[in-house]
């Protein structure tokens, strides 16, 4: 993955901040993740993950960004991304690829649109902190109706700080999230990992975290 960007922001009053900024990618070797039987195999009980290359691709596009901090403990964001792609070169796993429901255009430009709405917060007293991420992507599942959130993806988590574990200067965490995206970080991916992950399945995670 090579990518270029160029952004600038500009804070408001009210602490509004908005943003814009064009970037360009060349990825080579896109993974492709199905979660699920192949279209037309025996179903035979069991899940199955399947992965291949979608081949190289150029993409280029831009975006806007609006986001609000509300004093100190709660703070929302809103942006919108716009894609130009075009796939070249030897697609690696063509058979394969023909029987998922995604569509890769060889030597043809594809657009699509991106919109990501998150809010974090920090509930006061408990110290609770409370992270919701929803993404609507109009390529998600190739636009055939295959995925069940209709085209979105979401992530919810909550950490809760345990001070009563705290040791030697530690912060102990619990985390536990629902989520449908498939990536946990956003940034320094390409703009088809979340969209190439076909039919992901919703999760939920749990854990406690050591902070030294």
């Amino acid at each position: 993955l090579d990518h270029v960007e160029i952004a600038a922001e500009r804070e408001w009053g009210y602490e509004v901040v908005t943003g814009v900024g064009v970037f360009r990618q060349r990825v080579d070797d896109q993974l492709v993740r199905l979660f699920g039987a192949l279209p037309g195999s025996p179903v035979l009980g069991v899940s199955h993950y399947y992965v291949a290359s979608a081949g190289d691709f150029d993409a280029r596009g831009w975006g806007v960004s609006v986001s609000r901090t509300v004093g100190d403990r709660l703070r929302a964001s809103l942006d919108y991304t716009h894609v130009d792609s075009a796939w070249d070169g030897a697609l690696p796993a063509e058979r394969a690829l023909s029987l998922l429901p995604v569509v890769i255009r060889r030597g043809e430009r594809e657009r699509f649109h991106d919109v990501t709405a998150t809010v974090d917060s920090t509930l006061p007293v408990t110290d609770t902190h409370v992270f919701v991420l929803y993404k609507v992507n109009s390529r998600f599942d190739a636009g055939r109706g295959t995925s069940p959130d209709g085209g979105a993806r979401f992530d919810v988590q909550l950490t809760q700080a345990l001070p009563f574990l705290s040791f030697a200067g530690a912060d102990v965490e619990m985390l536990m999230a629902v989520r449908s995206m498939f990536r946990e970080e956003l940034l320094d991916t390409s703009v088809y990992d979340e969209v190439l992950a076909i039919r992901p399945p919703k999760r939920i995670v749990g854990g406690v975290t050591v902070r030294f």
